[in-house]
């Protein structure tokens, strides 16, 4: 089956962006430091908006773009699923969350907003309202690398 595909015409992938290392595009959130994990199929770093209270989420995508879900190739999947609980022990680890939650989003309807797949790990806290409060703009990236710092240190090597 074929699937429709969202972005405009001229996109220019933030997430492919950040995977060649091109941080030329003054449009891209993504910093150098917001890196946490790397390897050939797939990255995980801090995300550039963060929801409150607590700022300091992460994002796990394919290094090649991917635009939705239905189209992933069963290793990117099969690596973005572990990579999603190594990276849920460390936010536990290194943050000490009430717990975690992860989400992903396909299509404006799904509310996909960036075309390249993503998924959220996020930490959360008892009566932390999540779900009702608005998304933070953007999080300063000092303290993104200071987050993605944070996690390295409790990732497994591989």
């Amino acid at each position: 089956m074929d699937f429709v595909h969202h972005a405009p015409e001229g996109y220019r992938c933030p997430f492919c962006d950040l995977a060649r290392g091109d941080f030329s595009n003054p449009g891209n959130l993504c910093r150098p430091g917001d890196l946490i994990y790397s390897d050939d199929l797939v990255l995980a770093f801090i995300a550039s908006h963060g929801f409150e209270p607590n700022p300091g989420h992460v994002l796990i995508t394919p290094r090649e773009h991917v635009e939705l879900l239905y189209e992933l190739p069963d290793d990117v999947a099969a690596r973005i699923m572990t990579l999603t609980r190594d990276v849920a022990i460390a936010i536990k680890r290194a943050w000490e969350p009430d717990g975690v939650s992860t989400r992903q989003h396909n299509e404006p309807a799904g509310s996909q907003h960036v075309w390249h797949y993503h998924q959220h790990v996020l930490p959360r806290w008892h009566d932390d309202g999540f779900y009702f409060t608005p998304k933070r703009p953007i999080v300063d990236p000092e303290i993104r690398a200071r987050k993605a710092d944070e996690l390295r240190a409790h990732l497994p090597s591989r």
